[in-house]
């Protein structure tokens, strides 16, 4: 089962419910809006709400089939847009909290997904936390219209599994 932080609107959710033919049960989504969108789409998931307040490992025990976890953190700070303030910023720092869960909860697969950016402004710190917590990383950039949205920007994509799977769920 898939859990979903930064979940925005689950498209990626969306995604990886049908590649696993599993579902969401869990989400965090502080946004109003957001939020709202992932109650329609995914209405029998619960919204855990605000990813900095949850004790995951908690959690981790009490929801001991989640097997999955998704997380589209945010990227304003890592966008060339935004204010490049790095992995550590404001936003995109939120980062900290899905490496905390992922910690806690070990499960098979961790798909992610974030602006090509990232390859510059916090793909080592990603990368070197996933390593810290048993996790492989592969990663690629693809246009956004390669799967289906309606523009060409970049979008970064990475799949983490664990170094030893007899370590996950």
């Amino acid at each position: 089962m898939i859990l979903s932080l930064c979940s925005g609107i689950g498209a990626l959710d969306y995604a990886v419910e049908r590649l696993l033919g599993q579902r969401v049960i869990l989400y965090a989504e502080k946004a109003y809006w957001p939020a709202l969108v992932m109650a329609r789409h995914f209405p029998d998931a619960k919204n855990l709400g605000d990813i900095t307040r949850v004790d995951w490992a908690s959690v981790a025990v009490e929801h001991p089939e989640i097997t999955t976890i998704v997380a589209g953190f945010p990227c304003q700070d890592i966008s060339h847009a935004g204010p490049r303030g790095g992995i550590g910023g404001r936003r995109s720092g939120l980062w900290a909290y899905v490496a905390t869960a992922i910690r806690e909860i070990r499960p098979g697969f961790v798909f992610l997904e974030n602006v090509a950016g990232i390859r510059k402004r916090g793909l080592d710190v990603v990368s070197g936390d996933l390593a810290g917590c048993g996790y492989d990383l592969e990663w690629v950039c693809l246009r956004a219209s390669a799967v289906g949205a309606p523009h060409h920007r970049f979008r970064w994509f990475g799949v983490a599994t664990p170094s030893n799977p007899n370590r996950s769920r």
